[in-house]
């Protein structure tokens, strides 16, 4: 097959990505999809980058947040919520979706097929400050995306599954972030987290087990 055949093959199977939806809502009610959060997590990484004191590979942060999330389309959305409750779900997730970028790198040619598995193991195996830094900002956005709907109307957490656990992930400080002591990030951090607990307070939520005190 040639080049183009494939990328124009892997190009379709990128757009089983954009139907994934996610639990989160958007301002308007719609439901967010896992092209909508790649679009906005690696815009994320585009704002911060300036202001990190740490030395990066800011290119490959960027292609690291544009391929993080690709394996889903073929496997669906495993939400934080169901791998907190069910932990058999997490390493049924990691099987799964191990299997799919191995599919997806075999749809490539040389040398795209190996960049992009490459970036995607990086991603998962969190040992580079690149991969580490994506995926706080992963969460960051995720926790900020959740507080988007009807001017942060965020009772409807209620109806996700498991969704209790949302209130608690929104309050609750993240180790990687404060292992990559990054100002930036931890100052993003602190303001989603004092986002959620204004939308929870004006909408009469209370989580007496949040493992962070509004």
């Amino acid at each position: 097959m040639k080049k183009v055949d494939k990328i124009i093959n892997f190009m379709r199977a990128l757009e089983e990505v954009c139907v994934v939806n996610r639990d989160l809502l958007l301002y308007d009610g719609s439901t967010e999809n896992d092209a909508m959060h790649i679009f906005k997590l690696s815009f994320l990484v585009m704002l911060i980058a300036p202001y990190l004191k740490t030395p990066v590979d800011y290119t490959k942060m960027l292609e690291m947040a544009l391929v993080h999330d690709i394996a889903e389309g073929k496997t669906g959305d495993y939400t934080a919520a169901n791998q907190l409750t069910h932990p058999e779900l997490k390493t049924e997730k990691l099987k799964k979706e191990a299997q799919a970028i191995k599919e997806l790198k075999a749809m490539l040619p040389a040398p795209l097929n190996r960049k992009i598995y490459n970036l995607y193991q990086e991603y998962e195996k969190k040992q580079t400050i690149e991969a580490k830094i994506v995926s706080a900002l992963d969460k960051l956005e995720a926790n900020l995306q959740a507080n988007q709907y009807k001017d942060g109307d965020v009772r409807y957490w209620q109806q996700c599954e498991n969704g209790s656990e949302y209130y608690k992930m929104a309050q609750q400080k993240k180790a990687l972030i404060k292992e990559i002591d990054e100002p930036i990030i931890t100052e993003l951090e602190n303001a989603i987290i004092n986002l959620s607990c204004q939308n929870m307070a004006k909408y009469g939520i209370k989580n007496k087990k949040a493992p962070h005190k509004c």
